[in-house]
């Protein structure tokens, strides 16, 4: 009996699949792009010809040997699927740009100039804006050579870096640099973030150093799509759109968020609503829902359906012009196409094809998407509403309308949640808690807001329509503002600093299509695989919190122009840090927020500056001075701060850490302390690393430049017990008393 519904549930989930052909064809084609992306090792054009050929023949001897017998029909399947993984390794392979011969960066040796033409719209910074560009020559002695690549540029504020445009051509001396890598432990890796953009190399160039060619060459459509985005911008300000409210529409309907304060995008994230900030399925498909609303009184003629699709796809793809062909934008425009144009077919279609063609469209156009956070979030949000929110929503049935109507929210978002939510914790290391009530509060508020914004932007033309109209959306986004930051403001609103792994993240992935299958299919198998992957997970967090239970150590971070150290004791750490550090907080947290949960130590934060003198004992840690006592370990923090004369101590000192470009005689200092090591951190300036280099090879002495090197991880000895405490004695000087 357990063997026949073993059989049947087999047969049920192979028959399933069979109506779903396409994604049985992408699936392998995104397994190949994902064994690039790990491997990154280049294939000849002879190998992939011959592995087509080797399929291609094993193919046809499947069709003549194998066609009647039934058994083996996976044959045809493996070959297939085969034959998706070669082309998606390949396609792969020839999207990254430093295969190519006439990438830019195989004539870094010549002296010349780069003709680079703006690529995207100019991004302002603190310091600087940030343009990224297309190389498209590189002019020597010998004349112009066409060249290829995409360049990352800085360029110092001035009136005419302001006035850069998409498609602008401008000249730069052929100097550049690659983007390096993360110098601190578990931080955002930059570098591979631009790289699967295509982007390996940046530069910097002040005023004078760059020439505009008086020309633009962008492309007519993006040209022109960026001058409807910019219409939209100045369209909300002259409808008296201002402030926070102006910045969350920007966002909101535009996908522009350069607006956005630190402070805001914590509300949102904590809330839950932080996906209401990027323009992706959700916003493109609230229009899509109302475009279809609106045309639906076409079903009644001949051809209506047809119709209805192509003109909600023109309006579509109109909205995507308005935001400037943002990312997000276009691949929620390309799924929402699909889905468009198979709703227009009266035969069946299955939604879970339209997504998968819009998908394979979207790799073939760029397979490095596939690495990208909103590419993910979104397909599997859609793919989670349209698979769990309808059997959700069957479970309760209410005859009021609003409250049928909330219901369909709470299985909107739960079905949401259940599959981005694992993602979202492996990201960003944090989960909303009241996510639920949040939901039912700002997607009808973000709904009225973005129709509303539309309508703004329609009627702006009518003298005084546009101020009122531009009061409502004031009005609603200042109510979304507020319900978010009360619901980010409730204790325990958001579950912070939390370390998934990702085989850990794979496995909570697994729980939960085991677990759907034992509920909605009934198939059983699938109940005991699932007990076993959630004790995986169980298992895997117990061994690493017993691990950060023993931590002991302490990190000498990389932060430009900032001194940031962090003591590790168990799940308790110290953050010691300088006045700039303190003052570009949370901002600067990025290099090493990473680092800090790994090691268990964020919900246990203790902040310290450096300029206080003062005793942490509940992370035995301990400050006097320039001293620094954790454990039988002893830090001399040598910064301005500290007299140019000062006495003998009459312990030894392990770690000497210099910083803030410390104006020290390096060799009289290490004969006075005589440290084991020296770390130079990246608050001080090359010369001054230099001098102390040079000083630690005549005095041999070991030394580590945090600039150069990264970041400096020292773990102490278990034997070492932090016990020491600094005692200041009569004299003044600093003495290590060995008293509990």
């Amino acid at each position: 009996m357990i063997s026949a519904v073993k059989h049947r549930n087999f047969n049920d989930v192979m028959s399933r699949l069979a109506e779903i052909p396409l994604v049985k064809l992408v699936l392998p084609f995104m397994a190949g792009i994902v064994l690039y992306l790990i491997a990154h090792f280049n294939l000849p054009l002879t190998i992939y010809l011959t592995g087509y050929g080797v399929l291609v023949l094993l193919w046809i001897s499947r069709q003549r040997l194998l066609l009647s017998d039934f058994k083996r029909r996976w044959v045809f399947g493996f070959l297939t699927s085969a034959f998706m993984i070669i082309a998606g390794y390949q396609i792969a392979q020839n999207y990254n740009h430093l295969n190519r011969p006439n990438h830019f960066s195989n004539f870094h040796e010549e002296q010349g100039f780069l003709v680079l033409k703006v690529n995207e719209q100019i991004s302002e910074k603190q310091n600087s804006y940030q343009v990224i560009t297309r190389v498209v020559g590189l002019i020597d002695r010998e004349g112009k050579k066409r060249v290829f690549g995409r360049l990352m540029l800085y360029l110092q504020k001035d009136s005419m870096a302001a006035s850069l445009k998409y498609g602008d051509v401008f000249l730069i001396e052929n100097l550049y640099q690659e983007v390096s890598h993360p110098k601190n432990p578990h931080e955002f890796n930059y570098k591979r973030f631009l790289a699967n953009k295509n982007i390996h190399h940046q530069a910097y160039r002040a005023t004078g150093h760059w020439q505009h060619l008086g020309l633009n060459d962008g492309f007519f459509l993006k040209r022109w799509a960026i001058d409807l985005h910019q219409m939209a911008l100045n369209t909300f300000r002259a409808n008296h759109i201002t402030g926070e409210e102006f910045a969350v529409v920007s966002a909101l309907l535009l996908g522009f968020t350069d607006y956005l304060d630190e402070d805001l995008k914590q509300e949102y994230a904590g809330s839950g609503a932080m996906h209401l900030l990027s323009v992706s399925g959700l916003h493109v498909g609230i229009i899509f829902v109302a475009i279809k609303f609106l045309l639906s009184f076409l079903k009644k003629f001949r051809h209506g359906r047809i119709i209805q699709a192509v003109l909600t796809i023109i309006i579509i793809w109109f909205y995507a012009a308005v935001t400037g062909f943002s990312p997000s934008v276009l691949r929620a425009a390309t799924m929402f196409s699909f889905i468009a144009m198979a709703q227009s077919i009266k035969r069946k279609t299955d939604i879970y094809n339209s997504l998968a063609a819009s998908a394979f469209l979207l790799l073939i156009l760029d397979p490095y998407i596939l690495t990208q956070i909103g590419f993910q979030l979104s397909y599997l949000a859609v793919v989670s509403i349209v698979a769990l929110q309808p059997i959700l929503y069957r479970q309760l049935h209410f005859k009021n309308y609003i409250l049928d109507q909330a219901w369909s929210i709470i299985t909107v978002s739960i079905a949401a949640q259940l599959v981005t939510g694992p993602l979202a914790l492996y990201y960003f290391n944090q989960f909303p808690n009241y996510f639920l009530i949040t939901s039912l509060v700002v997607i009808p508020l973000s709904t009225l807001i973005i129709y509303s914004s539309i309508v703004s932007m329609a009627i702006s033309v009518i003298p005084g329509a546009g101020y009122f109209a531009g009061k409502v959306v004031s009005g609603l986004v200042y109510a979304m503002n507020q319900s978010v930051g009360f619901f980010e403001g409730l204790p325990y609103s958001t579950f912070t600093n939390v370390h998934v792994s990702l085989m850990e993240t794979f496995a909570i992935f697994a729980f939960i299509l085991l677990f759907a299958l034992f509920l909605i299919k009934n198939v059983r198998w699938a109940f005991p695989l699932a007990l076993a992957t959630i004790l995986f997970v169980a298992a895997s967090s117990s061994v690493r919190s017993i691990q950060n239970q023993q931590n002991k150590l302490f990190v000498v971070y990389h932060v430009n122009n900032a001194t940031a150290i962090d003591f590790f004791y168990g799940q308790q750490h110290v953050l010691l840090m300088c006045d700039e550090l303190e003052r570009r907080l949370p901002r600067a947290g990025f290099h090493f927020d990473g680092n800090r949960i790994r090691h268990g130590g964020g919900k246990n934060l203790i902040k310290h500056n450096m300029t206080e003198d003062g005793t942490v004992e509940e992370a035995r840690w301990q400050l006097r001075g320039p001293f620094i006592r954790f454990g039988q370990t002893t830090i001399f923090m040598l910064n301005p701060e500290v007299p140019l004369e000062f006495p003998k101590p009459e312990f030894e000192i392990q770690y000497l850490v210099v910083s803030q470009n410390a104006r020290h005689n390096p060799e009289f200092v290490l004969n006075m302390l005589r440290p084991e090591k020296i770390i130079l951190d990246a608050s001080n300036h090359r010369f001054t690393v230099q001098n102390w280099k040079e000083a630690g090879e005549k005095t041999g002495t070991a030394y580590w430049t945090v600039a150069e090197l990264g970041a400096y991880t020292a773990k102490l000895h278990r034997s070492h017990l932090p016990n020491d405490k600094i005692k200041v004695t009569s004299n003044g000087t600093n003495r290590v008393s060995t008293t509990p």
